[in-house]
């Protein structure tokens, strides 16, 4: 059940962007604390969580259309369901993780938190590839049909013009 192409880019461009926006912020929230630079790695960081969250948002959105358009119609042809199901409970654990981030009150949950959603979303893109790859490989290839290609012939009668053997019946008839 291949997504479309202007969908399927939608969807790769921006969880590539939220894949990058994280991994970039985890290297500028370290920097800010252990870099001599640290009011420019604490500008970098809130940019990249901007940009994170900017990125998640759009991305649920994608996923929500996901639902009907790609995972039911496979689910229903059984094509692709283990790697389907183990993508779809990431994200949806990285959802739960991310609304625990941004609610969580207590520090200590939320560092525990912290950890799982790093390290699950550090994972997304291997879980990607593991579903495309199971995917495209499960599908045959199914060459097309080779089409009879005949070269034109030149003629003044048109090609839905009775054959000369049913002229010859026809007039034989009249006569």
């Amino acid at each position: 059940m291949r997504l479309k192409g202007a969908f399927r880019f939608a969807l790769y461009g921006t969880l590539a962007l939220l894949f990058i926006s994280g991994a970039f912020w985890l290297v500028a929230d370290q920097l800010k604390t252990h870099s001599e630079d640290s009011e420019m790695w604490q500008q970098a960081a809130a940019f990249l969580l901007s940009m994170h969250g900017g990125a998640a948002m759009v991305t649920l959105m994608l996923l929500g259309a996901l639902g009907p358009m790609h995972v039911q119609r496979a689910w229903r042809a059984k094509k692709n369901r283990a790697t389907g199901t183990a993508s779809m409970a990431v994200y949806g654990l990285l959802v739960l993780t991310a609304f625990g981030l941004y609610y969580a009150g207590s520090e200590a949950l939320r560092s525990w938190v912290s950890i799982v959603h790093i390290a699950f979303g550090l994972g997304v893109p291997a879980v990607i590839t593991a579903h495309i790859k199971v995917g495209r490989s499960s599908v045959a290839f199914v060459a097309p049909p080779v089409r009879a290609q005949h070269a034109p012939a030149v003629t003044l009668v048109p090609a839905d013009a009775p054959s000369d053997a049913d002229l010859v019946n026809a007039m034989s008839k009249v006569g």
